[in-house]
């Protein structure tokens, strides 16, 4: 059992999605896409260290069996609003914060998560890492920084978080670049749509069970038909209409959130 201050490894995963339905349970090499996760999560933090983060609708109870065959934790919350619900792991648990990784991300370094729980031990309040290809960077938010937006936050759906929290002028924000062996910030390697799930497949034959993401990221780089599979595919991003309001609600509420957040500092450290 793992003993100091507590930051798990927490894994936001639903069965909502419309574009590819029930894509966290689409196999890849025999395993499930968000099996893939969760062994990764083990390997870094132990299966004490991890939970899934899901709701308690009856649509997501496959993935609560999913994670009971792991031998982890399950929180269940917020359909909605995410922060809310990885909060309500911290809570339960009495974290410092988390680093984190949603259902539908397979590759990613287990070196990066690490790194990003010794930031938030430091004081960080995100992390993240810049220049991989989209769904291989870990992340990383502190409870203080939580608690924070918990407390003010005027949306209820808080899924594009992004928005909330990379706010460099009121939370202590790191990012750090990846390795000119993984720099690949164009690609995609996170399962959305048809076409990912392709690619992943593929990726999955050429590197079976827990791959490297730099060995991945060589074969990316060395073959333009693996590349072109998902290629016609972009990134989802919060509406213009949200975004003017997440704005409008730090402009106004600056002096509020910087006074919230020394008090959930001193609170929780």
């Amino acid at each position: 059992m793992n003993s100091g201050p507590i930051v798990p490894f927490l894994i936001t995963a639903r069965l909502s999605s419309v574009r590819l339905p029930k894509k966290l349970l689409r196999e890849l090499d025999g395993t499930e896409v968000v099996s893939k996760v969760i062994e990764r999560g083990i390997k870094a933090f132990g299966a004490d260290r991890v939970v899934l983060c899901t709701s308690p609708l009856a649509s997501d109870e496959e993935l609560v069996h999913v994670s009971e065959r792991h031998g982890i934790q399950v929180h269940r919350g917020h359909p909605m609003d995410i922060l809310l619900r990885l909060c309500g792991a911290c809570r339960e648990r009495k974290a410092m914060g988390f680093v984190g990784q949603t259902g539908e991300n397979p590759i990613f370094q287990l070196d990066h998560c690490l790194r990003m729980r010794d930031l938030i031990l430091e004081g960080a309040d995100l992390v993240r890492v810049t220049g991989l290809p989209i769904g291989c960077s870990p992340y990383a938010i502190s409870r203080a920084a939580l608690e924070t937006i918990l407390a003010l936050k005027e949306e209820e759906d808080t899924g594009f978080w992004g928005y909330f929290l990379n706010r460099p002028e009121l939370f202590n924000v790191v990012m750090f670049e990846a390795g000119a062996d993984l720099y690949l910030p164009e690609m995609r390697l996170t399962v959305d749509y048809p076409e990912d799930l392709e690619l992943m497949r593929a990726i999955f034959a050429l590197h079976p069970g827990v791959p490297d993401l730099k060995d991945v990221v060589a074969t990316l780089k060395g073959s333009p038909n693996l590349r072109a599979i998902n290629a016609m595919r972009s990134q989802g991003d919060l509406d213009p209409e949200a975004k003017e309001r997440i704005a409008d609600f730090f402009q106004r509420r600056s002096t509020s959130i910087r006074q919230e957040l020394e008090v959930q500092r001193a609170r929780i450290w």
